[in-house]
């Protein structure tokens, strides 16, 4: 056998030119990737800005504190890595526990941008704070953290909230007696008092409970029954609330565990095609700088083209530009891999697929079995281009069943120019409808609502809908039946149901019962859905349940109010923008929908593929 077929017969190589995680080397980074951790971030690429960005934060972390916060402007060309920055910012900062990270894209930008912010605030604070670790939100960090502030009496009177043994009168005794002890605390002397009542109220775990917090932190109106379930409070509606809850949280993040918000503003260039663009950035820089301004322990970082930057920055006015501009100053990135980034980029990728694949990595060989001719011609090119061209390569290889050799030859050989080119115009076309979805999803009056039976068919049109994100689509059955939800994934049947009464009287126990009887019937396996944590002290008779529930085969799930608001979002923007012929490929390049942990649990879309199918569901990486 000749060296080359021998390669050719290595494992690596055979799956390495399967269909195996199609999207390996995909090379955009969208808004739904910055909730994950990368398992693929080089941190050599652009490892200076990665310092920057540390030693901002650390200054914030000083004892002897700042009078304000920061303002880090990041600017580099297209494709240069910015919103992966963001994403790995997110990810240093949480995966140390050094802070909250909100994030946010420029494309959604509306008049209201305070509100703007505010809305993407608390959607950031309702995603997992860290998902390696755990799927508990950001906001039920914050809830915990405030319960374990208290005293052993104030923390078991808490935990009976969670019991679902307690009337409102009672419910609203517990939290305002628990608020008064945590505002006598010195510690928490400059943060407000309604803030910290309503954050309590989360630990009753009454999804009706949290839905109607969500309102109150998005300074949303609150009816009288809302008013009752949150012990009469009254909500913050006015034209600066935003501003002011936005301060607040920080406020309150900073007194509890002496961490920083960190507002994370991507495509600042976007406004660019608006009408009044410099009307519109100015308005922006002003909103951003108006929080460093009341909240010393906020990071806000930026980041935008820089030749966009330049046209718009003598727009600004002085102060604005000195705030933007120095402490730090701006940092451009440099966008040029040298050969030991690329072989890192790709290295990195391979692992992840021979790991899934069966075949064992060489770190001798990182980029095994891609030519090393085409290694080294893409020492100096953009890390997207690198991307793009291994992907070209490898669909070339999957496309003849073979290790094609290099330089390609024949159709499709001029990956560098027109394939490229091709590439480019649909993310182009993609990030016009992105920009969109974001407006639209940020700006959807209508929240998900409290009703179960909507619920559940809010959750059988998504899934609908997730199916067609997929390479290839899938053809999933599912029907809304009240609360619960049928689904037939070609031939593997789950049966979801939403159950989101209280442990209270053993509704919620009753639920659990009905789902795991309906789902034996049908021999499907159970999924219970519920929009808050489900109880946890192992005291009770419905933790009880649960157990077995969970031993038996059945399998529970937290939805967020972030992902019932996405997939209600999701259904209307479709109705609106689906005629477009470049919808399809948007929806499959930025999975909107089969992003969100939820679905991909219930689908259950990071379970390796079985043997012998071409293709996975979608790309765990």
């Amino acid at each position: 056998m000749t060296p080359d077929a021998e390669a050719a017969d290595d494992p690596r190589a055979r799956v390495f030119r399967s269909p195996l995680l199609a999207d390996l080397f995909h090379a955009f980074a969208y808004s739904n990737d910055v909730w994950k951790a990368d398992p693929f971030d080089v941190e050599s690429i652009h490892a200076n800005v990665r310092r920057w960005f540390d030693r901002t934060l650390d200054r914030v972390l000083e004892p002897s504190g700042l009078a304000t916060g920061r303002m880090l402007l990041l600017l580099g060309e297209s494709g240069s890595g910015k919103t992966h920055l963001m994403r790995a910012f997110r990810g240093r900062v949480h995966g140390a526990g050094r802070g909250y990270c909100a994030y946010m894209q420029m494309t959604a930008f509306t008049g209201a941008y305070g509100r703007y912010v505010l809305n993407n605030v608390v959607e950031s604070l309702d995603r997992p704070y860290f998902e390696p670790r755990s799927t508990a939100s950001a906001l039920a960090r914050i809830a915990s953290k405030l319960a374990d502030s208290l005293d052993d009496a104030g923390r078991d009177a808490l935990e009976r909230l969670g019991e679902g043994e307690l009337d409102q009168s009672a419910l609203d005794a517990a939290v305002s007696a628990a608020a008064d002890v945590l505002i006598r605390d010195p510690k928490f002397g400059e943060v407000d008092v309604y803030l910290l009542q309503a954050l309590l109220y989360l630990q009753s775990g009454d999804p009706a409970v949290k839905a109607r917090v969500l309102k109150y932190l998005r300074c949303e109106d609150l009816n009288d029954h809302d008013r009752r379930l949150l012990g009469g409070i009254v909500p913050c509606t006015y034209a600066d609330a935003p501003h002011w809850m936005i301060e607040r949280i920080g406020k309150l993040i900073w007194a509890l565990e002496r961490v920083p918000l960190v507002i994370c503003v991507d495509q600042l260039e976007d406004v660019f095609d608006l009408d009044e663009a410099a009307l519109k950035f100015r308005k922006a820089m002003a909103v951003l700088c108006d929080i460093v301004s009341r909240l010393p322990s906020a990071v806000v970082v930026i980041s935008c083209l820089e030749n966009f930057y330049d046209e718009l920055k003598s727009l600004l006015t002085r102060s604005i530009k000195d705030r933007v501009e120095n402490d730090p100053r701006p940092v451009s990135l440099q966008t040029p891999c040298d050969l030991a980034e690329v072989r890192a980029l790709i290295g990195r990728r391979l692992h992840h697929l021979f790991e899934v694949g069966g075949a064992s990595y060489r770190a001798d060989e990182p980029t095994f079995p891609i030519p090393e001719a085409l290694v080294s011609r893409l020492a100096g090119l953009r890390a997207r281009d690198v991307l793009l061209e291994c992907q070209a390569y490898r669909e070339r290889c999957v496309e003849e069943g073979k290790m094609a050799p290099y330089p390609l030859e024949g159709p499709g050989s001029d990956s560098g120019s027109g394939g490229r080119r091709d590439e480019v115009d649909a993310e182009r076309s993609a990030n016009a409808i992105e920009g969109e979805w974001n407006a639209f999803r940020s700006d959807h009056a209508a929240g998900p609502t409290v009703e179960e039976a909507e619920l559940a068919a809010v959750l059988a049109e998504a899934i609908a809908d997730a199916a067609r994100e997929l390479s290839p689509p899938r053809a999933i059955a599912c029907q809304a039946e009240g609360r619960f939800v049928t689904i037939d994934d070609a031939g593997v049947k789950r049966l979801a149901g939403v159950c989101n009464k209280s442990a209270q009287g053993g509704a919620l126990a009753r639920q659990i019962n009905e789902l795991t009887a309906r789902a034996g019937d049908r021999g499907a396996v159970a999924v219970a859905l519920r929009s808050t944590a489900f109880p946890a002290n192992p005291r009770t008779g419905v933790f009880r349940i649960l157990e077995t529930f969970v031993h038996n085969g059945g399998r529970r799930l937290t939805v967020e109010d972030s992902d019932w608001r996405t997939m209600a979002a999701f259904a209307s923007f479709r109705a609106r923008r689906e005629a477009d012929p470049a919808f399809d490929s948007w929806r499959k390049r930025t999975r909107p929908l089969t992003s969100l942990e939820s679905l991909r649990t219930i689908l259950d879309l990071d379970r390796p593929a079985p043997e012998g199918q071409d293709d996975p569901p979608a790309n765990p990486g």
